[in-house]
Order: structure tokens, then C-alpha cells, then sequence
């Protein structure tokens, strides 16, 4: 993986006042991770690119179309740049499972995870799978994703980057803020997955109600000057 990809990473991991160094093999953190105080991670924009092998344009395809396009729930992050397209796709909650396939508490633990994706995900249109092309006929609250730690595209950020040794593992992002949460889960505790989703939940419509009301505030101002 090449340097400025890592430098991206850590830009979305390190703690606010970390400072990430270069080794010979991969870029290693500084700095104590406090849970919340993270550097905001760049916005991915579209890009429009022509392939050295042909003519024809490639457009980046943003996970949730993605997963439009199978219906699913759950997007798989295959290698280190599609945690950042997953991230950065727009400003809704990110939880991301970590896992490994020789895990047999991650396998319990899917299950339910499956589950509380489906709840609160994207809704798509009940068309048969080869007819019409699904749609989005509702925006869930979270988008999900799931990291396999064993997968050899993944071992360098897993291991240096996130510092996931426990599994099942929750990372929960959001664009804006970077790493919110990050904690050991398993499938006994459940619970407090469910709970901490509920929680950041209730602080979004909180801090829309505000940012609301204070609209409504400058509304109400103009209009009263314009009397």
C-alpha cells in the first residue's frame, strides 16, 4: 500500500495531536486514542477517470450503490481504500464489524448483526432480483460494513493502522468526526452495540433539532425586520 493512501488512513484513525510516523514497512501511530477526539477524514468526491487499457470513462461507484445493486445491507470492505470510500460517502453513521474467519464468536455474533442492519439500513424496493433495478425506497438512520481481519488485503491496516486484536471488533465513524467508538463486542454483549447505535442516534436528532430551531430563530428575525 502506497504512503499517501496510509497517510489518508491515519488522517481518518489517529486521535487529535497524534502524529503518524513512517516506518520501513507501513505507517505506525503516536498517540493515545481518547474514543471521540479524531481528525475529520477527507470527503471522497466522485472521480471520473479513462482507463490506460481503453477509452471508456470509469466512474467511481459510491458502497451504497453498491449495495443497491445486490441488495444487501451490509457492504464488504475488500481492501484499505474502500474504508475510506465507506467512511466519506456521506454524513450518516458508520458501524463497521470487524471479524476473522477462523472466529467462532464472529459467526454467532452475525447473526444478530445481519439483523440490526436490517433495521436500520437502506429500504429498497421488493422487485425480483434480473427485472427492474432495485431502488432506495427509504434512507436508513446507519449504513453497516464488515472488515476481515485474515484477509491478506487487509492485515497491514488492521494491524497498524486500527489496532483490531479482539473480535468481534465495532468501529463507528462518522464523516464529519472520524472514529466515534471503538470497543471488543461479543455476542453476550450484544446489547451494548444496540444501546451505543441508540445513543449516537438520539445525539444526531438532538443536534438537528438545534441546528433547526436556530434556522427558525434567523427566519423569524427577518421577517420581523422586514415589517
Amino acid at each position: 500500500m502506497n504512503t499517501c493512501l496510509w497517510l489518508l488512513l491515519c488522517s481518518i484513525i489517529l486521535p487529535r495531536g497524534a502524529t503518524p510516523f513512517i516506518t520501513s514497512s507501513s505507517v505506525a501511530t503516536r498517540g493515545a486514542d481518547d474514543g471521540r477526539s479524531i481528525r475529520s477524514p477527507p470527503i471522497r468526491q466522485t472521480q471520473l477517470f479513462v482507463s490506460s487499457t481503453t477509452s471508456t470513462p470509469n466512474v467511481w461507484v459510491p458502497p451504497s450503490q453498491r449495495l443497491l445493486e445486490t441488495r444487501s445491507t451490509i457492504f464488504k470492505i475488500q481492501q484499505p481504500e474502500e474504508l475510506l470510500d465507506f467512511i466519506s460517502e456521506d454524513d450518516r453513521l458508520c458501524v463497521i464489524k470487524v471479524y476473522a474467519s477462523w472466529c467462532q464468536a464472529c459467526k454467532k455474533f452475525d447473526l444478530r448483526y445481519r439483523k440490526l442492519a436490517s433495521k436500520y439500513s437502506d429500504k429498497y424496493t421488493t422487485n425480483a432480483k434480473g427485472t427492474t433495478p432495485a431502488e432506495i425506497k427509504q434512507q436508513g438512520k446507519i449504513r453497516f460494513a464488515e472488515l476481515q481481519y485474515d484477509n491478506p488485503q487487509n492485515e497491514d491496516l488492521c494491524d497498524s493502522v486500527l489496532g483490531t486484536t479482539s473480535f468481534p471488533y465495532i468501529l463507528i465513524y462518522k464523516r464529519q468526526e472520524g472514529k466515534i467508538r471503538g470497543f471488543h463486542c461479543t455476542p453476550a454483549k450484544f446489547q451494548l452495540l444496540v444501546n451505543t447505535v441508540e445513543e449516537l442516534l438520539i445525539e444526531d436528532e438532538e443536534s438537528c433539532g438545534e441546528d433547526n430551531s436556530f434556522q427558525k430563530q434567523v427566519i423569524d428575525l427577518g421577517l420581523a425586520d422586514r415589517r
